[in-house]
């Protein structure tokens, strides 16, 4: 029985990328802005860790609370930046591949604005730690 089950499973994950696999083949131009978002959520990742020894012990980070000890925050905070655009990027993959993936416009719109909030995640992560280095 537990062997029908794992026969199962891998025969749905096979379907899912294959579904994922003929969706990006059919359209280029989402493949690269999903990819250009991947790579910017890596370079925040590799800023972070660059420069993570150099961090003093709070960072500014919540700006949009009153300024003082409550925009604060230690430097593993940071890390909800490249965070931010990891989920946006997955739950809108999920959707392009398994929603909508006929639309070609709002295939094209939701990789647009996936890569939007990384490029802008990767603005603030650069901006803040070049601020404090």
């Amino acid at each position: 029985m537990a062997k029908n089950n794992n026969n199962t499973s891998a025969r749905h994950l096979d379907s899912y990328a294959t579904i994922a696999q003929r969706n990006f083949q059919k359209d280029k131009f989402v493949l690269l802005v999903f990819l250009a978002a991947v790579i910017s959520i890596f370079l925040q990742a590799a800023i972070i860790v660059g420069s993570w020894s150099k961090l003093p012990p709070e960072i500014p980070l919540y700006y949009s609370r009153p300024w003082g000890e409550n925009v604060l925050s230690p430097p593993v905070g940071l890390w909800l930046l490249p965070g931010i655009g990891l989920v946006c990027l997955i739950i809108n993959f999920l959707i392009e591949t398994f929603l909508i993936s006929e639309n070609k416009f709002l295939s094209r719109i939701l990789a647009i604005f996936c890569f939007l909030v990384a490029l802008t995640t990767l603005y603030g992560t650069f901006k803040i730690v070049s601020l404090l280095i």
